[in-house]
């Protein structure tokens, strides 16, 4: 476990004000609840609703995941082949939760700190510490699956041990407790996915946190002087996972910046710029600005662009009702008097508009553009359901009287509409072939 020496300036200051946000945000965020009385943000698994941002997503909307997902990856791609790891050193809760940890250890401890020497009682005291912020971190986790405000009542009430996130927040408390407080950078540098591949993703004019080797090498040797590297090492004794930035990229670096700083504070003592900050191995090299626009960037951009544009065109489209229909497979379509198709259909509703919604049912016939009736055991085939509210109901289907012909074809091919009652424009239409019984 590596205890890196604190550093301050403007790369610091920077990263404080983008983690307190942060953290502030998912702290945040579980609590807040909108003027119709949705969560701001909420994945409720048991209820399989999704709410973000005052929009209700479902199972069955799985095109608008898959958006959501590429546009996630692909966002990764591209800000990472044009300013490098600014994920790792700025947004990874790895890496602020481990700054967080080592800002509460040297508060208790000071220059002990993560040294052998340091107080039983003060290591005990930080590993308190460090455990209460793991179940505060654990409990608002949980809190995006699950009511923060019932969770808390039920841990004042002494209720919350028979529920099972109760135990959902003893093991993530217990994980980040380890992960954070011991193997920290190990899992920057040997499990974490994203250090694997991102050389594939950067080249040589990524705009990231490097060493400027052409003004800094050879290095100072002794009291022979030839870079302007002195040999100072404190890029290496300030970084939290131990590399050495002078040796080039590596997969442990995350760019947190705490090198460039280091390197900063050296260099204004020598009256001479940083030898460490944000630059491209290019710009090193010749001297010429960053390029910022290049092939890959442009590929990743595009691809970017589109897949933003479907899920924006996806969203506006969307229909804020979801409607499953299903034929009874034990009660085919009879035929009944005056050469009439009898059809029991069952029907899954379920409103997905963060509002209370009336919603009216009908058939057609879409072969011959006649009405089919429908009888839904509800008074003029409407109902009203809640948002999220889902209405589970068995509806009968009867056509109009049928030509001999029109018996003869075999199957009939049909359509249920469920629109919104105070608006017929806003509707979702489900098509349904009807068997034709044999005579």
């Amino acid at each position: 476990m590596i205890i890196s020496r604190p550093q301050a300036g403007k790369v610091r200051t920077r990263r404080n004000f983008v983690m307190s946000f942060l953290v502030g945000l998912f702290l945040i965020a579980p609590w807040v609840v909108l003027p119709e009385g949705s969560p701001l943000i909420r994945l409720d698994i048991p209820h399989r609703m999704f709410h973000l941002f005052g929009g209700l997503f479902i199972p069955q909307e799985g095109l608008i995941l898959w958006f959501f997902l590429l546009t996630m990856g692909l966002s990764l791609f591209f800000f990472t082949s044009v300013i490098g790891r600014v994920w790792c050193g700025w947004g990874c809760p790895q890496t602020i939760y481990t700054d967080l940890f080592d800002r509460i250890g040297r508060f208790v401890l000071d220059s002990k700190y993560g040294k052998k020497d340091a107080s039983i009682h003060g290591k005990f005291t930080v590993y308190f510490l460090w455990i209460v912020v793991s179940f505060i971190a654990s409990f608002h986790w949980i809190a995006y699956f699950v009511s923060p405000y019932e969770m808390l009542a039920d841990y004042l009430n002494f209720a919350a041990f028979s529920q099972t996130y109760f135990y959902f927040t003893l093991f993530f408390t217990a994980a980040m407790f380890i992960d954070i407080g011991f193997i920290r950078e190990q899992f920057c540098r040997y499990a974490c996915p994203y250090a694997r591949f991102q050389t594939l993703l950067m080249d040589e004019h990524s705009w990231n946190v490097t060493y400027d080797f052409k003004r800094g090498e050879p290095r100072r040797d002794g009291k022979t002087k030839i870079g302007d590297c002195i040999s100072c090492n404190m890029c290496v004794v300030v970084c939290p996972t131990g590399i050495d930035i002078r040796e080039g990229l590596q997969v442990g670096c995350v760019a947190c910046g705490k090198c460039v700083d280091a390197c900063t504070s050296i260099m204004a003592k020598e009256d001479k710029k940083t030898l460490i900050g944000y630059f491209s191995l290019k710009q090193i090299e010749t001297g010429a600005k960053i390029k910022w626009i290049r092939p890959r960037t442009v590929v990743y951009a595009i691809l970017l662009t589109v897949v933003i544009s479907g899920a924006i065109i996806q969203l506006i489209t969307r229909s804020p009702m979801s409607m499953i229909a299903a034929s009874n497979k034990s009660m085919p379509p009879i035929l009944i008097p005056e050469n009439k198709i009898r059809a029991f259909v069952a029907l899954r509703i379920q409103n997905i508009a963060p509002i209370e919604k009336e919603f009216h049912l009908s058939a057609f016939d879409t072969r011959h553009g006649k009405e089919i009736l429908i009888r839904s055991g509800e008074e003029n085939n409407q109902f009203k359901l809640g948002s999220g509210e889902i209405k589970s109901i068995s509806v009968v289907l009867e056509t109009q009287t049928l030509t001999e012909q029109e018996l003869n074809e075999g199957y009939l091919p049909g359509s249920i509409v469920l629109n919104n009652a105070q608006d017929p424009d806003e509707r979702l239409e489900k098509k349904l072939s009807l068997t034709l019984p044999r005579r």
